[in-house]
């Protein structure tokens, strides 16, 4: 399978075995020429397979065997999170809500919350949307930093072939209550490196680290302790709006 998608308005030549990153890739197909190419494999798939494995051995969970087919979508996107890096772009593991021609991207350990909360923000807010799930990229551009939508999604799936301006991001913790303050990058530094996806070579991690610094330095951050109370969005939206 070869074709072309485009993410974070870059495109990217893809060559699979499956025809599962294809499918998942629908909406971002594209005929223009590719910035950039990756092509993914059988040994690719055999080492997302381990990888798997190791986790829920590490984790103490059993072990669902998954498709080669699924497998393979796991290796392209890790192969695109590092080819993206020269367009200073790179992936960070949250959710991120369109709303006004901006983007807010909430971010956690898992299970805090982060689905729970975005669905609040549907609940209240008619014009809301979700640009990306679970994995967005984010892109530093034209002197702006925009949060991009990618067919990487979580279980869900939830997703928009969009590129907004981020407005903020807020990290969500649990409390009895709803309050939000707004943070220090150095604060949540640590969480965020935690949450951004590391490439295992020197280079790309310090290119990483670098762009992780630059958002750091264009973007305000805040701290949202939350419940499941509905009105957390409200809070969130109104603390992130001044």
């Amino acid at each position: 399978m070869e074709f072309t998608i485009k993410i974070a308005d870059v495109n990217i030549g893809i060559t699979s075995v499956f025809d599962g990153v294809s499918k998942l890739c629908k909406d971002y197909l594209t005929d223009e020429c590719p910035d950039f190419c990756i092509r993914t494999d059988l040994e690719d798939i055999a080492f997302e397979r381990e990888k798997a494995k190791r986790e829920a051995a590490f984790e103490h969970r059993p072990y669902f065997d998954f498709s080669d087919a699924y497998l393979e979508t796991l290796a392209a996107y890790r192969k695109i999170a590092v080819g993206i890096l020269p367009f200073d772009a790179f992936l960070m593991h949250g959710a991120v809500v369109g709303r006004g021609g901006e983007a807010y991207l909430f971010t956690a350990p898992s299970g805090v919350g982060k689905t729970t909360h975005t669905r609040f923000w549907l609940q209240n807010f008619k014009d809301a949307f979700i640009v990306n799930g679970d994995k967005p990229i984010l892109r530093f551009k034209d002197g702006a930093v925009y949060a991009c939508g990618t067919p990487w999604a979580g279980k869900e799936g939830e997703n928009k072939n969009v590129m907004l301006p981020l407005k903020s991001v807020c990290i969500l913790s649990r409390g009895k209550t709803n309050e939000i303050e707004r943070v220090d990058f150095g604060r949540i530094y640590p969480l965020l490196i935690g949450q951004a996806y590391r490439p295992a070579t020197e280079k790309e991690l310090s290119k990483t680290m670098s762009l992780i610094k630059k958002l750091g330095e264009s973007t305000a951050f805040y701290l949202l302790k939350c419940n499941l109370d509905p009105n957390a969005a409200k809070v969130a939206f109104e603390g992130m709006n001044g």
